[in-house]
């Protein structure tokens, strides 16, 4: 009985370490020669279908009304589903239209430089205004061996890959975390989330319409409602086994 139960133990073992020394974030310590600083992080550059929520604002609201076509639509909330019809979307040359303003060129620039020149041209209209600018379709995909898969709208000017995890419930345990693929632009970028390297990566932070595959574990073949039946059927060769050598040895 004793051998039977020490191939039982083995098999648990053997099952358990295998995937839990894979599942584990930033593990790997830095390399004592490597030569990290923290990375200058790319700001997301305004293209062709970006929408941006453009709002002008100022002491007197009647006067700033025509500018802002959420207010002439007369909306009592602000939803994401306002923001997204009344939004300013570039255009295949690189514009958007405001009313008023007219067209304005803003391909290429960061929400940071379309908000000043967006209010270079509204002070030549205006006198003491104020121009905000969010960009409202902000959206990343979250694909595989995550909890909750599905497209995200991101509500701040950047993510990184591990926020964008927290959103999608966190890779699950069959999760290969060496290997994320981000495809970017046509383009597949290979991320390995157990080196702290990562964190100083130009790719920790997310752009808009990254998409994220997680690829599961090559050697994980077994997933949690199979692992008590493979550990069941071992103990039972074990243990038939064990009876088999018992009878032999009596003899």
């Amino acid at each position: 009985m004793k051998f039977s139960l020490y191939i039982s133990i083995i098999a648990m073992l053997l099952v358990s370490c295998s995937s839990m020394n894979k599942v584990v974030l930033l593990d790997q310590d830095l390399d004592k020669d490597s030569q990290i600083t923290t990375a200058n992080y790319p700001k997301h550059k305004l293209q062709e279908g970006d929408i941006l929520h453009v709002k002008i604002i100022g002491v007197q609201e009647e006067s700033f009304n025509i500018f802002n076509i959420e207010n002439n639509a007369n909306n009592s909330q602000t939803t994401s589903a306002n923001l997204f019809l009344n939004g300013f979307t570039m255009d295949s040359q690189g514009n958007i239209e405001i009313p008023i303003l007219g067209k304005i060129y803003l391909k290429n620039l960061t929400v940071e430089e379309a908000k000043e020149k967006i209010q270079t041209r509204a002070d030549d209209f205006l006198v003491n205004s104020t121009v905000i600018v969010k960009h409202i379709n902000f959206e990343i995909t979250i694909l595989g061996e995550v909890n909750r898969a599905g497209t995200y709208t991101v509500y701040k000017d950047n993510i990184t890959i591990l926020e964008a995890l927290g959103l999608s419930g966190d890779l699950s345990d069959y999760a290969n975390r060496k290997k994320i693929k981000l495809i970017r632009d046509n383009n597949i970028i290979y991320v390995d989330l157990t080196k702290i390297e990562t964190l100083y990566s130009q790719n920790f932070v997310l752009k808009s319409d990254d998409v994220i595959y997680v690829e599961p574990m090559r050697n994980v073949r077994m997933r949690s409602s199979n692992a008590q039946i493979y550990i069941s059927a071992i103990s039972s060769i074990a243990l038939v086994a064990n009876i088999v050598f018992g009878i032999l040895n009596s003899n």
